[in-house]
């Protein structure tokens, strides 16, 4: 009952492609997802982080992460008017009908974790994976970040394997640690900013006290290199003067008001 309006969602109708490594993981997943929106990176971000995504012949089965080409699987989908409507009702009822893994299900939540904006849209929808008969990206970012959560564990043992691989490279890249350790440690930590602070204020007031015993003034001081003076009234003999006017000066009579 699922494998027609499965198949008007998928583009393709080619039979499934199995990967022999999501098999061999199934083994691997042993603890069951929890009833949260999965913690995975949005699609700007590994993209940003170098991952490639592409598209795959087939249904939710060819998802994948491949780390050594550093390259997400994702199969095409298309969105029109009623997927929301669709996505919904296929959710419903494999959660109804079905006693095993929940595997749509998963899907549905994978693509709500990556897609955040229409940003991540739009890179999706430049590699095919995504088919957009909406009126704009962000029609469809809201289409995935509406889908309800699943209301039961369920453990779909590919997809978690995929979803595991994709945050062990994202989490394992030197960018993203130090923009971790920034956001924790050190904005996220009033203890860190109240020592950064109080040292500071020390290394100032230490100045301070330098500056008052050994004059900063004088150890900052240049020495002139030049004519000496930098005005003369063009006189000859006696009547020659040369002045030096590289300070400021004010008359002591502006700004005030004449008598009347």
């Amino acid at each position: 009952m699922l494998k027609q309006p499965v198949s008007y969602l998928f583009s393709t109708q080619d039979k499934e492609e199995t990967n022999p490594e999501n098999e061999n993981s199934s083994n691997s997943i042993s603890k069951p997802p929890l009833i949260e929106e999965i913690t995975i990176p949005s699609v700007s971000d590994l993209v940003k982080s170098g991952v490639r995504f592409v598209k795959t012949k087939g249904s939710v089965s060819t998802i994948s992460f491949d780390p050594k080409k550093v390259t997400f699987y994702l199969p095409a989908t298309s969105l029109d008017v009623n997927t929301e409507v669709i996505l919904r009702n296929l959710v419903a009822y494999e959660v109804s009908n079905t006693s095993g893994p929940l595997v749509f299900t998963r899907y549905t939540e994978l693509m709500n974790g990556i897609i955040d904006t229409e940003e991540d849209v739009k890179l999706l929808r430049e590699k095919g994976i995504i088919l957009n008969r909406l009126k704009s990206d962000e029609e469809v970012a809201k289409v995935w970040n509406g889908m309800s959560k699943s209301i039961r564990l369920t453990e779909v043992p590919f997809l978690d394997k995929t979803i595991e691989d994709v945050n062990k490279y994202y989490n394992g890249r030197w960018k993203v640690k130090m923009t971790k350790f920034m956001k924790v440690y050190v904005f996220g930590s009033w203890q860190f900013l109240a020592v950064l602070a109080g040292v500071l204020l020390l290394l100032l007031m230490t100045l301070q006290a330098f500056c008052s015993v050994y004059h900063c003034s004088s150890l900052l001081s240049f020495d002139f290199v030049g004519h000496p003076f930098t005005w003369m009234n063009n006189r000859k003999n006696e009547h020659n003067v040369q002045a030096r006017l590289d300070r400021d000066t004010q008359d002591s009579q502006v700004g005030r008001t004449p008598m009347g």
